[in-house]
């Protein structure tokens, strides 16, 4: 109790030593939309984009210098000031972006490469072409001229890595030009965007949502074009508007990749493939992709995770192009594709786009190596011995009708057949259809639900189940102080979901959340937010399975730091014992110094051990990372994670697992860089190296050489080599 009244004294002291705001804000009800409305000039010729902003047909441009700033201060008056000037021609829209700085010698940037900047000053482009304020595309470039590019998606139905104009699906790759210059000035950015590059309504004039955002990092300062305000459930709502009223070049974009592959295990001969990726824009709003033996090798290692002593099965991100490309297309409220579930694809199709306020998207692959429909009875098959190889065909198909801004009904409709070989392909199935919505309201409420069934045959386990309905309800209120979240989950035992995620069924659970915002909104403290949550879950026999309590804390300020913290009490019902738990963890994270950013967790309480002979025991979590940059194309990344389990608190030690994973990126240009990982796992006695000379000229255009070793402990301080693989890997996109 001593502890708690510590927390709301601190909360309560730091919430009215400082004013909530300063006296020339902008308030967010006085703001005219028609001011930031914008009609773009044509260019009579392209401008060179070398990030001199020295060519004076960018004074014949659109002017955005009526900049506010959002953190620390919302509606306050930037501390640097910030010009944009914009322009079009028939193929391509121009920005470039002045960005004066009092001190330019501070300013962050780093030579890394393309979608890896970190922790540095950036702009941000979010174009809302079907200015439905729901999707938009994002270029994001560094004072360096790294470029980032990806999807904002609002009100991400699953938010795993947090949520905000932050939080974009960087796996979207397109090709657009720029260029960057630093000076005495501050810092200057060019970019060309070509219409083939995006999607957009097949119109004779365009209206699009636009929001231009500015990072200063060492001031932790967030400054917008249309001035953002927290008492507005929602980001793209809050952005100004542009309009195009010449014809764009929308062209028929073809896009053809080869790729050539090649695997060299130790001791073996090189296993040469290729394959062919295809992309047709059928008009400026939808795209067909196929893909023939595609290239689905992970550049991209597996961040290692603590697998030891866990209930559920651990979640992997998906690293394959692919897959990846417009998979915000299927989000839905449950994932219901989950791609790392397709493993070997032979081939594969897909058709996205939007046509009018329809959304579609359609994929379809052909599996060899399938991991198989799962049945409420496999953990009693699990010692079974396998089967033959199975092969599946998977088929996924999305709809969505926009009703008004930020509100849709949807549909989705996937289809696992699975069999040994092509003729027997749909001996068994798994078959999942339903809708679901998404609805704001009053400003600040939003309303999402999703409510499907599935059906599932699989003759070899002598299984078949009839229509199995699950659901899932949310509402959640979202305002500059009060933030609120209800939901209800129905998962019944008999329902699967062979090609999404789900870690568990059998539950009916209801839970809320209630957090409030203090706003001291100084630089050295932004926000403060004590939360409540409560969770419980039965199953279908009626029993309580799972309760929780959680009292929470979060609080943002100096130089992007955060501290949050959390104390629960907890029931956990497992193979028919209820266990009691109570637990703490606390956190932090900042970026104080442009080469330094740092992070880290620490959990301590009681947890079970589900094993055969399971019971409470106590475990300590300990997690720490660091972002090292001694020079600006050098970047020295260490994450080390820790679970010691005792029988008791204080008792006999049941296990510990260290996992200390290092990250080192050297980018010798724009172009060219290397890249060594090294992951150790002291519990698994494992050693995994991995080095990666890597050349990428556009998305799609690259070249890699690189070498996987795998190593383990069979003697005390003697390591031996249980796999090394040499691959190499070359692709070429033609755009026509």
């Amino acid at each position: 109790m001593k502890t708690k009244a510590v927390v709301t004294t601190l909360v309560l002291a730091l919430a009215t030593a400082v004013p909530l705001c300063p006296s020339n804000k902008t308030d967010p009800k006085n703001i005219d939309p028609g001011d930031y409305r914008v009609i773009i000039p044509e260019f009579l010729r392209p401008p060179k984009i070398d990030g001199k902003l020295e060519n004076p047909l960018w004074n014949k441009g659109a002017v955005l210098e009526r900049f506010t700033q959002y953190e620390p201060v919302e509606g306050g008056n930037p501390s640097e000031r910030t010009v944009a000037y914009i322009g079009y021609d028939k193929n391509n829209l121009y920005l470039a972006i002045r960005c004066f700085d009092s001190d330019p010698k501070a300013v962050r940037a780093c030579l890394t490469q393309r979608d890896k900047v970190e922790d540095d000053d950036e702009i941000s482009v979010y174009l809302d072409t079907f200015n439905d304020k729901k999707r938009a595309f994002v270029f994001r470039v560094n004072p360096c001229g790294v470029q980032t590019d990806g999807i904002y998606i609002e009100e991400r139905p699953r938010r795993r890595g947090g949520g905000g104009p932050d939080s974009i699906d960087k796996n979207w790759d397109t090709f657009f030009i720029t260029n960057a210059h630093m000076d005495n000035e501050g810092y200057i950015i060019e970019m060309s965007i070509p219409f083939k590059s995006i999607r957009f309504p097949h119109s004779n004039s365009q209206i699009w949502g636009l929001q231009i955002k500015r990072n200063i990092r060492r001031k932790n300062e967030e400054i917008y074009w249309y001035p953002r305000s927290r008492d507005v459930n929602g980001f793209l709502v809050q952005s100004g508007t542009i309009q195009i009223d010449g014809q764009l070049n929308k062209g028929k974009n073809l896009e053809i990749m080869p790729v050539v592959t090649g695997l060299k295990e130790r001791g073996g001969k090189i296993d040469p493939e290729a394959g062919l990726n295809v992309k047709y824009g059928i008009t400026s709003n939808l795209t067909a992709d196929a893909t023939i033996n595609p290239d689905f090798s992970q550049i991209e290692a597996d961040m290692p995770q603590i697998d030891v002593n866990q209930r559920y099965d651990l979640y992997y991100p998906e690293t394959r192009p692919f897959f990846l490309e417009g998979k915000d297309f299927y989000d839905t409220p449950f994932e219901l594709m989950y791609t790392r579930t397709i493993i070997d694809p032979q081939y594969g199709a897909k058709l996205s786009g939007k046509m009018g306020r329809t959304t579609l998207g359609f994929l379809s692959a052909y599996d060899f190596n399938s991991p198989g429909i799962g049945t409420p009875y496999d953990e009693e098959d699990e010692e079974e011995d396998e089967g033959p190889i199975q092969r599946s065909f998977v088929n996924i198909l999305r709809l969505k009708q926009d009703l008004f801004p930020e509100s849709y009904i949807g549909m989705i409709v996937t289809d696992m057949e699975v069999g040994e070989s092509w003729p027997t392909i749909t001996r068994n199935y798994n078959r999942v259809a339903g809708i679901d919505g998404h609805f704001k309201f009053l400003n600040n409420y939003r309303f999402s639900f999703q409510a499907i069934g599935s059906q599932t045959k699989v003759v070899e386990k002598n299984f078949e189940s009839s229509f199995a309905p699950a659901m899932l309800f949310n509402l959640n209120r979202r305002g500059r102080h009060i933030h609120i979240s209800a939901e209800y989950l129905h998962i019944p035992p008999d329902f699967e979901a062979s090609l999404g995620f789900f870690q568990r069924k059998d539950i009916r659970s209801i839970g809320g959340r209630i957090s409030y915002a203090f706003l001291p909104m100084t630089d050295i403290v932004v926000d403060i937010r004590p939360s409540f949550e409560y969770k419980r879950i039965y199953d279908f026999n009626d029993i309580l399975t799972d309760e929780e309590i959680r009292f929470g804390f979060f609080a943002s300020g100096w130089r992007g730091s955060h501290l949050w913290g959390g104390f629960g009490y907890s029931l956990e019902r497992y193979e028919g014992v209820d266990y009691r738990k109570k637990g703490l963890r606390i956190g932090l994270g900042s970026q104080p110094l442009s080469w330094l950013s740092i992070g880290g967790g620490f959990g301590a309480g009681d947890s079970i051990y589900y094993e055969d002979n399971h019971y409470l025991g106590f475990k300590y979590s300990f997690n720490a990372r660091v972002l090292l940059r001694p020079l600006t194309n050098l970047n020295l990344h260490y994450d080390f994670r820790n679970d010691t389990f005792y029988k008791s608190r204080g008792g006999e030690l049941e296990y510990r697992v260290n996992i200390l994973s290092q990250r080192i990126g050297y980018q010798i240009s724009r172009h060219l860089s290397l890249r060594l990982i090294t992951d150790f796992n002291d519990y698994d006695k494992t050693v995994f190296t991995s080095i990666l000379f890597s050349y990428e000229l556009v998305p799609g255009t690259v070249f890699y050489l690189g070498v996987d070793d795998n190593q383990a402990q069979y003697a005390p301080g003697r390591y031996e080599v249980e796999g090394r693989f040499y691959f190499i890997k070359f692709s070429y996109w033609w755009r026509i």
